[in-house]
């Protein structure tokens, strides 16, 4: 069976050359554009003495991990939110050639957060990614301890649970 990546197709119906698929172009949503706003406006207060032209507008993406995780991060910080990012990734090892694990737990999420005296945990997805067994028993930890677990698929629904 000859099978090819979804997002690779022909460059032309019919054709044998095969060219990747185009992803849509982002449009940022109006939620991430005022965070950038908020961003550069508290940038533009810790720095007083600064010329206001000089202070690099702040800017943020939502459409990968990555940037999702950025833009989460900085509004729990603009909101006096304690805040932290997770680095779950194993460690590099040279001689071995191949990552070792990390000593995290397994499962812990992306993001840990206190806002308001309520422990926040949120887990980043892009995608169609999904909770691992290990991130659904975190979960299940998390919320029967009385705190709140978040699955975060982009930034305007996540802005949207703090109302």
């Amino acid at each position: 069976m000859n099978s090819k990546p979804p997002n690779i197709e022909p460059a032309s119906p019919g054709d044998s050359v095969l060219r990747k698929r185009k992803r849509p172009r982002y449009v940022k949503p109006d939620a991430v554009k005022e965070l950038e706003r908020l961003a550069t406006e508290q940038a533009r207060r810790e720095h007083p003495n600064t010329p206001a032209h000089v202070i690099a507008p702040r800017t943020f993406r939502d459409d990968t991990a990555n940037g999702l995780t950025a833009c989460i991060v900085a509004y729990l910080k603009l909101k006096n939110a304690f805040v932290s990012r997770l680095n779950n990734t194993g460690i590099f090892d040279h001689k071995l050639k191949r990552y070792r694990p990390g000593t995290n737990r397994k499962g812990l999420p992306d993001i840990l957060s206190t806002y308001q005296g309520q422990s926040l945990f949120i887990e980043v997805k892009a995608g169609r990614d999904k909770l691992s067994e290990h991130q659904e028993k975190i979960r299940q930890e998390q919320q029967e301890s009385g705190g709140i677990y978040y699955t975060a698929r982009n930034f305007k629904d996540f802005e949207r649970m703090d109302g």
